[in-house]
């Protein structure tokens, strides 16, 4: 007898080893070690399908994870339904770091967090007012003679983020309304403000060895020979940090120099204003 109720223990052993190698949650029919079937809408026997596993969750052999797909093919595997023209958030993650655009990036230990990142974000092209014409007139006469600093035509308008900024301006005729002998030479300073009539940093900031000293520069020279043919050019990139939550529009200014130092011009071919972003690692 005493074997009897041994070897009946057995078998009932390995029967309820049998029942456990899969368990069902509103489905008396799983697919895997363990499958949920939120709506309880499978078919008792066979396979499932249609749109009927589109709300199951399921853990196979292999430890594999499906969401919305009965034969998960990764450790976890997420179907939404939705299509090309339609689709379906598969997933979603709220860390405080997401953001619109925002792609997600991995640091060296494969954590991750969403970035902003230069792929979503494109280079903005900087606005201009055509026809902005300049001719240096400081302490001279003429509109604008008490003003240090002139306005090129050209501003940009950034997001939060640290950004490159890049510009070319073309200068010309310079010295050209000196007189006959006076040879000319100076640098030219063009700036990045806040403030369309005078330098200032509010809304961003200057990363730059310079901090809020950082300009752009080029040498203008002059001689007899060249007359109104002398041409200068100022040119360089500067990065500038948008501080988060922020959208700030920016001018750029070039220095006003003494009567017939120079003539600009923004339409003049060769000038530019843009911006490239760049992305920080998490």
């Amino acid at each position: 007898m005493k074997k009897y109720f041994s070897f009946m223990i057995l078998l009932m052993g390995f029967s309820l080893n049998g029942l456990a190698q899969k368990t069902g949650v509103n489905t008396k029919n799983p697919q895997g070690a363990l499958h949920v079937d939120a709506k309880k809408n499978n078919a008792a026997t066979g396979t499932p399908t249609g749109t009927q596993p589109d709300d199951d969750f399921i853990v196979d052999a292999s430890g594999n994870v499906g969401i919305g797909v009965l034969a998960p093919l990764a450790k976890l595997h997420l179907i939404s339904g939705g299509t090309a023209t339609t689709p379906i958030s598969a997933i979603r993650i709220e860390d405080g770091s997401q953001g619109r655009n925002y792609v997600l990036m991995s640091d060296a230990n494969g954590s991750a967090k969403w970035v902003n990142h230069p792929v979503m974000t494109p280079n903005v092209v900087g606005d201009v007012i055509k026809g902005t014409g300049v001719s240096s007139n400081f302490g001279g006469s003429g509109p604008g003679a008490t003003l240090q600093y002139r306005e090129t035509g050209f501003s940009i308008t950034l997001s939060e983020g640290d950004w490159i900024v890049n510009t070319g301006l073309t200068f010309v005729e310079i010295g050209a309304s000196l007189g006959a002998g006076d040879n000319l030479a100076f640098w030219q300073r063009a700036y990045l403000s806040s403030s369309p009539t005078t330098v200032a940093q509010v809304g961003f900031s200057h990363l730059g060895v310079g901090g809020s000293n950082t300009c752009y520069g080029g040498p203008m020279h002059d001689t007899d020979t060249r007359g109104g043919y002398s041409i200068g050019f100022v040119t360089g990139s500067s990065i500038i940090n948008v501080p988060p939550g922020a959208t700030t529009k920016i001018y750029l200014l070039i220095e006003n120099q003494p009567q017939g130092y120079y003539r600009y011009n923004s339409d003049f071919l060769e000038t530019y204003f843009y911006a490239t972003p760049i992305v920080k690692s998490p």
